[in-house]
């Protein structure tokens, strides 16, 4: 049911009209302008743009400022984050002094040392010997007390400290050991031990909080753990020789049962600090009201600019208090300002690109672009707060002039500055900057074949960003070295990062809104594709004819300003379907008996037809763009095939005989390309028939066969002038006359014998020479299934004319 129902709200939608449109289509095509509208909305300021926004340290204002309030002066972001990183470190770290921890480390020492004399003594060690090492322990006794120690103290000895420990014990020096060990514990836990690096407390003082009171004391009185253990140590260091085995027992001992009882309490550390981050003032002082701010023609320098960064602050902290009429005032204009920036280009389109306002699948690419370009500045300027010089504004220049044209190229970047100029609060040169690099960019990109060009296009961009930063940097005298900065560190990347950003985003438009670049016409021009390679293997007569086709429809093409390129390759490809039964055509029967005489006029005109419908095939199996499928059938229109139709009127009742069985299924041509692309094919295959092709001949051809197709209407739906039309025929006429110019005859010398042959056979040769040409003309009627034999019989009785002539 539900289907059901929206199958009908489509039909609705498809059949109710709005302005001579669909509502379906004038839905589209509203929805794309509010998507724009609201992110245009959406970009610009949230608040009034301060309008001495241009004022920057070291220009001069022109006129004097007088505060129209009493504001705060704010601090620099600098003296902010200096005053606030030192009330930061002010703040001493927090550490919680541990009563049980000194008692329960000693304590833990002492059983340690207790429970080793206790093995030893078990282990009939006696107490007291002379000599030098006491009886070696049992390899597995050792083992054992080693993971004891291990497993109770996590205590990691060799068998060779336990060796001196046994020897320390039977000489009765191991309880000195402990005892000097306990005392150095006792001083260094007296003193405080942190729980965390000296080097990780940078503050010069640290709070400690014992019992609930707090007492501060300089960092450099309480220790480490590194700096206990080296207390320790030195103060055993004092009591025994360097090569006392003692020394290398403690430095094992001492990290095993050292444990700080200072603890670092981070919750209430950061707590603390914060606050008094947060306590920091932001403002230094005032501007009261009609106080003088800075003097006409006076420098700006930098504590006159904080004054008048602190004014914008004050006056958009004042528009947030204003009235909610304040604020619908202000949202209107930003509306209105988006509708009116949108105007320009919908004007353009629907006066000078009507196909783009028709096509709703590029008015999307094109609102695509322009969301991304929006997209794209508001995360360089908004969120990630960089320099707005970083902000890509050659990006959507570049993507409409390589996807579409120059001309509606340049009309999105008028825009386009106007909405970067209001994004950076009404700046006039970020606006004129966009202007200006946008358009040099998107005209240097607009013939984009080879990686040469390439590169000279990203040159052009660097070279555009220097000069126009240099003449705004002067205007407002800004030094050299911020010059060559803002350039180095902002325009430059942004001049060769971008671009390179587009030629990878070509690719994934093309396929998305199937829209053909010159890049793509350049790889479809290769004569090793394989559907052109497949084509001079099955047709080559059809291959040759294409690319004549091709070089005729390029030269007309450059002559009245279409896209030569695509007029070229798209003749390439115009007969691809031809392929499948490529015996049906005269052009590759290479002398071969023609197919077409043993079948009815309607069969003929079937096979004929049906090579459109092939190649329309053939190109989307092979992936061919739109632009170059739409050459297939478009080269024929709906031109009658006048051979046959005149044929099956001579065999047939003409009242059974319909005009139309006989003609291609079109469409007309829409577009110049594809219509010079029909004139082309016609002019081709005609003067193949041409017998002594003089420039005289040549001209009355081209001129005839166009002026059919004007009286056909075939070229009723392109945009050709009769201007244009009479520079395509000069085009054709120049071409063809390069084709059939003439040749030199070079002299034989023959014998006596060889001449009067030569005369006996000349009679007989004049007169069998009308027959092959006759055929040939009969021949080329096939050749040229488009109506045009007329023209042909022409071109054959005046071969018979010339016959006679020659035998009188």
């Amino acid at each position: 049911m539900l289907k059901s129902w929206w199958e009908k709200f489509v039909e609705f939608l498809k059949t109710r009209e709005v302005l001579h449109t669909s509502l379906e289509d004038f839905l589209i095509k509203a929805t794309f302008a509010a998507i724009l509208i609201l992110a245009i909305v959406w970009l610009l300021p949230s608040e009034r743009p301060f309008e001495y926004r241009n004022l920057t340290v070291g220009s001069i204002a022109r006129e004097e400022i007088i505060a129209p309030f009493t504001f705060p002066i704010l601090k620099t972001e600098d003296e902010l984050k200096a005053e606030r990183r030192e009330a930061w470190l002010s703040v001493p770290r927090v550490f919680e002094y541990r009563p049980n921890v000194p008692n329960k480390q000693t304590i833990l020492l002492k059983i340690f040392f207790t429970e080793l004399k206790d093995v030893f003594q078990k282990a009939g060690i006696p107490d007291t010997i002379t000599t030098a090492a006491p009886p070696a322990l049992d390899q597995t006794l050792a083992d054992s007390i080693l993971q004891e120690i291990f497993l109770k103290y996590n205590l990691n000895l060799t068998q060779e400290l336990l060796n001196k420990l046994a020897l320390l014990y039977a000489h009765q020096r191991l309880d000195s050991l402990h005892f000097y060990l306990a005392k150095g514990f006792a001083e260094v836990y007296s003193q405080g031990v942190v729980d965390r690096a000296k080097d990780q407390i940078p503050e010069q003082q640290v709070t400690i909080i014992e019992n609930g009171k707090e007492q501060v004391v300089a960092t450099k009185e309480v220790l480490d753990a590194t700096e206990a253990a080296t207390h320790i140590y030195n103060l055993l260091q004092n009591v025994y020789p360097d090569d006392a085995p003692e020394n290398e027992i403690a430095s094992y001992l001492i990290p095993a049962f050292l444990m700080p009882n200072l603890v670092y309490n981070e919750e209430l550390t950061q707590e603390r600090k914060e606050k008094a981050v947060h306590d920091v003032p932001q403002t230094r002082g005032f501007v009261y009201k009609n106080q003088r701010i800075v003097e006409e023609n006076e420098i700006i320098t930098e504590e006159i600019y904080r004054k008048l960064q602190s004014l914008a602050v004050a006056l958009r902290e004042r528009a947030t208090l204003t009235g909610k009429w304040q604020r619908v005032k202000f949202y209107t204009g930003k509306y209105l300002f988006a509708i009116f920036v949108l105007l320009i280009p919908t004007l353009f389109l629907f006066f000078f690109r009507r196909q783009l306002i028709r096509d709703n699948k590029l008015l999307g690419m094109i609102t695509l672009i322009f969301l991304i370009q929006f997209a794209l500045t508001s995360l360089i300027g908004d969120v990630l707060k960089w320099h707005h010089y970083s902000i890509p504004v050659i990006l959507a220049p570049m993507l409409l002039s390589m996807l579409l044209d120059a001309s509606v190229a340049f009309v999105g970047t008028v825009s386009l500055s106007l909405i970067m100029g209001a994004y950076q609060g009404n700046d006039y040169a970020f606006g004129f900057m966009t202007l200006i690099v946008g358009t040099i960019a998107l005209y240097s990109v607009q013939k984009i074949r080879n990686r040469g060009q390439m590169f000279r296009a990203i040159l052009m961009i660097v070279v555009s960003y220097f000069f126009v930063n240099l003449t705004f940097g002067m205007l407002h005298f800004e030094s050299t070295k911020n010059i060559l900065t803002q350039f180095s560190f902002y325009l430059l990347p942004n001049s060769i990062f971008t671009p390179t950003a587009v030629f990878m985003l070509i690719g994934i438009f093309e396929r998305l809104f199937d829209v053909t670049t010159d890049i793509t016409l350049l790889e479809l021009s290769d004569m090793n594709h394989p559907l052109l390679k497949r084509l001079s293997v099955e047709a080559p007569g059809t291959f040759h004819h294409s690319i004549i086709v091709g070089n005729l429809a390029e030269s007309a093409a450059k002559a009245i300003g279409a896209n030569a390129l695509l007029a070229r390759v798209g003749c390439y490809y115009h007969d691809i379907g031809k392929m499948l039964k490529p015996e049906y055509f005269v052009e590759n029967q290479m002398g071969a008996m023609n197919k077409h005489e043993t079948l009815s006029p309607h069969m003929s005109t079937l096979i004929l037809i049906n090579h459109v419908k092939a190649g329309l095939e053939l190109a989307e199996q092979y992936g061919l763009p739109n632009a170059v499928k739409q050459f297939i059938p478009e080269h024929h229109g709906t031109s009658l095939i006048t051979y046959f139709y005149r044929k099956a009127l001579e065999i047939s009742d003409p009242s059974e005989i319909n005009e139309d069985d006989f003609r291609y299924p079109g469409p007309k041509p829409q577009s110049r390309e594809t219509a010079i692309a029909m004139l082309a094919d016609t002019v081709e295959a005609a003067s193949r028939t041409l017998q002594n092709p003089t420039p005289q001949r040549i001209r009355g051809l081209v001129n005839s066969l166009v002026e059919k197709k004007i009286s056909e209407g075939q070229l009723d739906e392109c945009d050709l002038t009769l201007r244009e039309i009479k520079m395509i025929k000069e085009a054709f006429i120049h071409i063809l006359m390069g084709i059939h110019h003439l040749r030199i005859e070079y002299p034989v010398e023959a014998t006596a014998s060889e001449t009067r042959e030569s005369k006996v056979e000349a009679t007989a040769t004049a007169s069998a020479a009308t027959t092959p040409q006759i055929l040939k003309a009969k021949k080329a009627r096939v050749a040229n299934p488009d109506g045009d034999n007329i023209q042909i019989q022409e071109n054959a009785k005046a071969a018979q004319n010339e016959n006679k002539n020659r035998r009188s």
